[in-house]
């Protein structure tokens, strides 16, 4: 049975007592400014990534978490559940309208599939179109508080769309650092929110080095997700809404695709959130997607690793082609504290989920946005999921962003006729 739930709004914000390397243990003073640890900051496929180090007091404490909540305000945004998100308590955040993301039932895709239950976190109907907006809205935040003027990152799209639109309304400047093979599509979509585009030659790690060494010469704040720890708890809003619009029923599994790791690091510490709060008994079990062509956390976790393992960039998916998962770390600690599983899809099963998805739901998503439909599909194949197991997919980015990516739609002849009744029953499918 469900508890009575906290109001989430109005009250002060969860402040971090410390942010800890998932490397060397070692604790640092919060600050909004934060990035890897100084201490293990010398390879850039393992980095030190800073996490968020939360007292307990915090969760046994009155107040906010005592009463029952109302629906929380839409027009708040994230900053619905500020008091659970750690930042500066009164301060004015921006926000574009991100969140609250519907969850629909959808069984006519779970038929096609082969289970009884199934619901989709539409993450494509944020303001840009992707979850990243939810990681954006926190990042720019921090950089506020830490009295930043110019922020920086490295992305595949998603994020620097995101980040430029944030920046852009909080009067940031931003510098997004992509690769020559980001579309030009996105590219335009990032420049329009007035960000400045610098495309670099190289892997994701030549990008990345080339970032903090700017962030470290010029002073710039580092908007990279997760080596901003505070990034992923933008995320984990996803999981307190999941929890809102599902009633009293759990899910069995959550399947998120997966680049850096930020996605389902911040599912996993929002379910642990509402565990501790003793709203939820029990976490559910999170299934990470990934390409064969970028496989970095599957094979760590097919291999018993604590760490992701460096390999190949060579996949459609861009929000997912990456030399390392970055927050391996916590995401392998994910997967193993709620018995999930790691599982690689190739490309041709998203170009096949894609128009899958459009239409058995309606829902357009890009080849990163669709991976964990690609990756539902082969757990129900080699019985991972069971037919009677309660499943949630994460959709998490439109197909709007990146419209030229090579899908199956682009085979289909399509003929000009004249007009006329006969040319038009000529043409129609048999």
């Amino acid at each position: 049975m469900r508890k009575p739930v906290a109001d989430f709004s109005g009250e002060k914000a969860m402040q971090p007592s410390g942010l800890q390397c998932v490397r060397c243990g070692e604790i640092f003073p919060p600050h909004p400014g934060a990035g890897p640890c100084l201490r293990c900051s010398g390879e850039i496929n393992r980095p030190g990534i800073l996490d968020l180090v939360f007292d307990e007091g915090i969760f046994r404490d009155g107040g906010a978490f005592e009463r029952t909540l109302s629906s929380p305000c839409r027009e708040a945004g994230l900053w619905a559940y500020e008091s659970l998100l750690p930042v500066d308590p009164g301060k004015p955040h921006v926000t574009l309208g991100e969140g609250h993301t519907p969850l629909t039932t959808v069984p006519a895709l779970a038929s096609s599939v082969g289970i009884d239950s199934l619901h989709i976190k539409n993450e494509c109907l944020n303001p840009t179109g992707s979850f990243k907006d939810r990681i954006a809205a926190m990042v720019v935040a921090k950089a506020q508080e830490a009295g930043a003027r110019t922020m920086v990152l490295v992305s595949s799209g998603n994020m620097a769309v995101s980040a430029a639109a944030y920046g852009a309304v909080a009067g940031l400047k931003t510098i997004v650092i992509v690769s020559p093979s980001v579309s030009r599509e996105r590219i335009v979509q990032i420049a329009l929110y007035g960000a400045t585009v610098v495309r670099v030659r190289g892997t994701s790690a030549d990008r990345l080095a080339l970032c903090l060494s700017a962030v470290e010469r010029f002073g710039w704040y580092n908007a990279n997700s997760p080596y901003n720890p505070y990034g992923p708890h933008g995320a984990k809003t996803i999981s307190y809404e999941v929890f809102l619009q599902g009633g009293t029923e759990g899910f069995d599994w959550i399947i998120s695709p997966v680049g850096f790791g930020c996605n389902i690091v911040g599912n996993w510490k929002g379910f642990e959130d509402l565990r501790r709060l003793g709203l939820i008994e029990r976490l559910p079990r999170f299934a990470a997607v990934q390409t064969e062509g970028s496989p970095s956390l599957v094979r760590a976790f097919e291999r018993g690793l604590r760490e992701a393992v460096p390999g190949p960039q060579k996949t459609i998916a861009g929000g997912l082609s990456q030399i390392v998962t970055l927050n391996a770390v916590l995401a392998l600690q994910a997967l193993r504290e709620t018995d999930g599983v790691a599982v690689a899809v190739t490309d041709e099963e998203l170009l096949v989920s894609i128009p899958r998805l459009a239409r058995k739901t309606g829902i357009y998503a890009e080849p990163s946005g669709v991976a964990a439909l690609a990756g539902l599909y082969r757990l129900v194949r080699t019985g991972t999921i069971r037919k009677t197991d309660r499943v949630l997919l994460l959709i998490s980015g439109s197909g709007l962003k990146d419209p030229l990516s090579p899908t199956t739609i682009k085979d289909i002849d399509l003929p000009e006729i004249d007009p006329s009744l006969e040319a038009l029953e000529k043409n129609l499918p048999r």
